[in-house]
């Protein structure tokens, strides 16, 4: 297919749920308009061939849907909801635009979240930025940088196993957004992930409990790995499952007792 056929085929396809799109699909920019008492957040993320995925070991769609399931695990980790995203994508075949389209549209719908517009190119390997847009009440959103000493440190599920679909946290956004002082999502590894928060914050912690680690993982897979999707969170109150208790915040140095050890990608 041309690319004028391909765009065709995606405007035709797309989720689009409306909530506040006034232009979509098919013009130079989106127009979207918030309501009343809403505050917009936007995450972007890149997917890479050879650092994110391989091929063959996913499929396009596969890649489809991870590259949505990455931005919306960091909407989730706002304590927002998602609302749209804006997809760009480069390839070296257009075989493999409809399967990628396919794995991120079919979870686009899973969430309501409409598919707004975006750029397609050619390239040697697979290259994909998302954009991801939610909606937060004004003044709500959970950052980082709200953890206070005496808080409790939770992570959301068991950790240390690379998912090839990983399920973006949205179900927990209104817990988070209703217990969480502090919140982010875990994708770079456990201990760097926590060790950011705490930065963020101006505190540091004490472990008091490992976390839960996943199936065929080990503790160090759990604290380092990453790519867990999984969502660490400093709250006063008690959270509910599936929240695990693994420290309680307190005043010190900044940043975590424990050496980051998690990804880094120009480490």
């Amino acid at each position: 297919m041309r690319e004028r056929e391909i765009i065709a085929w995606i405007a035709k396809r797309a989720p689009n749920f409306g909530q506040g799109l006034r232009v979509g699909i098919g013009d130079d920019c989106a127009v979207y308009r918030p309501a009343a008492g809403e505050e917009l957040v936007f995450t972007t993320d890149f997917t890479i061939e050879g650092r994110h995925f391989t091929l063959p070991d996913y499929t396009p769609r596969e890649v489809g849907y991870k590259a949505l399931a990455r931005g919306l695990s960091d909407i989730a980790a706002m304590g927002a909801t998602a609302r749209f995203a804006l997809v760009s994508l480069a390839v070296p075949d257009a075989d493999f635009v409809k399967p990628f389209f396919g794995g991120l549209f079919g979870l686009a719908r899973k969430y309501g979240v409409t598919i707004a517009g975006g750029d397609l190119s050619r390239s040697d390997k697979v290259h994909c930025d998302i954009v991801v847009a939610g909606v937060v009440p004004a003044g709500k959103a959970v950052l980082r940088s709200g953890a206070k000493a005496g808080e409790i440190l939770y992570v959301s599920g068991r950790l240390g196993t690379w998912k090839k679909r990983p399920k973006p946290r949205l179900d927990l956004a209104g817990v988070v957004l209703r217990h969480a002082s502090a919140c982010m999502d875990i994708t770079d590894g456990l201990s760097m992930d926590l060790d950011r928060l705490l930065r963020a914050s101006g505190v540091t912690c004490e472990i008091t409990a490992p976390p839960p680690v996943m199936r065929g993982a080990t503790i160090d897979d759990a604290w380092h790995r990453g790519e867990d999707y999984e969502l660490l969170v400093a709250s006063a109150k008690r959270m509910p499952k599936p929240f695990h208790e693994i420290g309680i915040v307190v005043e010190g140095r900044p940043g975590s007792p424990l050496p980051p050890k998690g990804w880094d990608h120009f480490g």
